[in-house]
């Protein structure tokens, strides 16, 4: 038997709050009980607010760069298609995404070192 599973609607609790698991995983910061009124909706922003008030966006952008160093020098090393850099790819996927979901750009991981090609 078939389950036909139903999408989340738009402007929903819980369509809010699984955006804020997609984007922020289980790394969600302590929300005050005056700021979180009982509504993943009104949340969002205060999540937001408090990683780049904590510095957890530079963070993950150092963090990133750092892996992208170790790809590049997997690469050179044991070359593009290698398991080992195979392996420093999938570590370094989700982070990209995340870099995604909070605008962090090629540029700023450049800042951060990250030793990327300009185009």
């Amino acid at each position: 038997m078939a389950t036909t599973m139903t999408p989340l609607q738009p402007g929903t609790e819980a369509a809010a709050q699984a955006a804020a698991f997609a984007i922020f995983g289980s790394d969600i910061p302590p929300v005050d009980p005056e700021d979180y009124r009982g509504s993943w909706r009104t949340t969002l922003h205060v999540i937001a607010e408090e990683w780049v008030g904590e510095g957890r966006c530079a963070r993950h952008a150092a963090r990133t760069a750092t892996v992208i160093n170790e790809l590049i020098a997997t690469q050179e090393l044991f070359g593009v298609g290698s398991p080992e850099a195979c392996a420093c790819g999938s570590r370094l996927q989700p982070l990209i995404d995340r870099c995604r979901h909070f605008g962090i750009t090629t540029d700023d991981l450049r800042r951060h070192g990250a030793r990327l090609p300009t185009s």
